[in-house]
């Protein structure tokens, strides 16, 4: 009995450990490392995945709208997420579905696409613009598009082919097209919860008029022209005319009912285009006035008329969005010489009162336009800006008793911000008009002073404010006469200067 006891003893335990060396064979066989995935969403690890291979495929199957809105083969796991590789065993590996609903749940998505910088300089000042777009090319279109806002159609075309026509005797060719601001790109993945542009057209709006903001438009009525349309949308004919590339000249003609574009551009990035120009230009004559003190005032007699002469002019044009900014003659060459115009007057009258009959041109010649009596950005030009050179001889228009002399802000005349730099107001005690001479580099007159018509009252500068800025590297950018004309007081309303002449 002691025998059985002892052998049913022995069978027990043999059963017992073969039991459980079978159960920690299993329970090894369980915990077995193997190679899988970290996933960590900002630093933080959220699970852990079989294939990083997989779950990939799995996003992109589970963003299909994604991907057919932005027409890319790929979405990609957001900005922040990390898969790394680890080890580890099978009964802590996660489903794909449980990892990408904990990312969803905090951060969207991503595709490849193209990050482009833009940096712009503004004298000493720099500014940064961020645009994305799905890829290069449709960036390229859209600044190409958007160059051509700004230069002739044809022009360009001719100049990218490089088949632009020699000047034989007068005209234009584009020397150079260029961006004033610095453009880099890269390649990126782009969190879908940024504006990322796909659209060609889409984009070059923006660039063109810095918003995606729907444009204010204006119906045209009976009589309408270009002109009017600007000017009462507070435009000048150059911003209509890039608001409106099917329009090519001011003299195009309107129809009523026509629909067109009077928002305010304000272009992203600035395009450079300079031009070589050879033209014909008149020569005008001056005016001589002889005086006779025999004769009393009032009297007058043309001894000799006047005839125009003819000289042609060599300049560099740089133009920067449409608008003119310098204008550099670099020759001058007399084809006929002008003929002045003699007058005799009576000898009795004070000199310091003007002959509002005659006026003289306020700067030498040749000379070049910038800006019009217009508007020009959003904003009324109440004058116009003549260009000659730095330093250029600046003269009083007319007979006057100078009123003001000042390099900071004319109290009741302009706001008090000192935009006009230097300048000189001339009172000429006739019909209540005042002249006015802005930016002025030297000044040669002082309060009280008697001028006459022609005096040299000082040279042209840039001081004030003048676009382009002034720098270290172009000290003198923005050089120009604002030259204006006010009537009934040094405040009073302004006129268009060519109504003088």
């Amino acid at each position: 009995m002691d025998n059985s006891f002892n052998i049913s003893n022995i069978c027990l335990i043999v059963l017992l450990s073969m039991a459980i060396f079978l159960l920690g064979f299993n329970k090894s066989e369980n915990r077995v490392p193997m190679d899988a995935y970290a996933v960590y969403l900002d630093g933080n690890k959220i699970g852990t995945i079989s294939s990083k291979d997989d779950f990939e495929e799995y996003i992109n199957e589970k963003e299909a709208l994604l991907k057919e809105r932005y027409q890319t083969d790929k979405i990609y796991a957001p900005n922040g997420v990390e898969i790394k590789k680890t080890t580890t065993f099978k009964d802590e590996i996660m489903s794909n579905d449980y990892i990408y609903n904990k990312i969803v749940n905090y951060k969207q998505f991503t595709i490849k696409g193209v990050v482009v910088n833009i940096t712009k300089t503004e004298g000493e000042e720099t500014k940064k613009e961020v645009i994305n777009v799905i890829n290069k090319e449709v960036f390229d279109e859209a600044l190409n598009n958007t160059i051509k806002a700004f230069v002739n159609v044809e022009e360009y075309q001719n100049y990218l082919n490089n088949t632009q026509p020699e000047i034989e005797t007068t005209g234009r060719l584009i020397e150079n097209v260029d961006l004033q601001d610095e453009v880099s790109y890269r390649e990126d993945l782009i969190s879908v919860d940024e504006k990322i542009f796909t659209e060609v057209d889409e984009l070059a709006k923006y660039l063109l008029y810095g918003t995606l903001e729907e444009q204010s438009t204006y119906i045209v009525k009976e009589g309408d022209t270009i002109a009017d349309v600007a000017a009462a949308n507070k435009l000048n004919v150059q911003e209509f005319l890039i608001a409106n590339p099917s329009f090519t000249s001011a003299n195009n003609l309107l129809y009523e009912s026509q629909e067109v574009i009077v928002g305010l551009i304000d272009p992203i990035i600035s395009v450079v285009v300079e031009y070589h120009s050879v033209e014909e230009e008149e020569k005008s004559f001056d005016t001589e006035i002889q005086y006779d003190s025999n004769q009393y005032k009032g009297y007058e007699k043309v001894l000799r008329e006047g005839e125009n002469g003819l000289y042609q002019v060599v300049r560099k044009y740089q133009y920067v969005n449409g608008q003119l900014e310098e204008a550099v003659v670099i020759s001058s060459t007399e084809l006929k010489p002008s003929v002045n115009k003699v007058v005799v007057k009576g000898d009795k009258y004070v000199p310091e009162i003007a002959d509002l009959s005659y006026w003289a041109w306020p700067t030498a010649r040749p000379y070049t336009i910038t800006t019009y009596y217009e508007w020009r950005w959003g904003e009324f030009h109440d004058a116009i800006d003549i260009y000659v050179g730095y330093n250029s001889p600046i003269y009083a228009a007319n007979n006057g008793t100078v009123y003001k002399v000042g390099k900071g802000c004319t109290p009741g005349y302009l706001s008090c911000n000192g935009r006009q730099g230097n300048y000189v107001l001339i009172n000429h005690n006739a019909g209540g008009y005042y002249t006015i001479y802005m930016h002025m580099n030297e000044i040669w007159v002082h309060e009280g002073d008697t001028v006459a018509r022609g005096q040299q009252i000082g040279t042209m500068g840039n001081t004030g404010n003048v676009s382009p800025v002034p720098s270290s590297y172009s000290p003198y950018s923005g050089t120009h006469l604002h030259f204006g004309v006010r009537v009934g007081s040094p405040y009073g309303r302004t006129i268009n200067p060519f109504n003088l002449y």
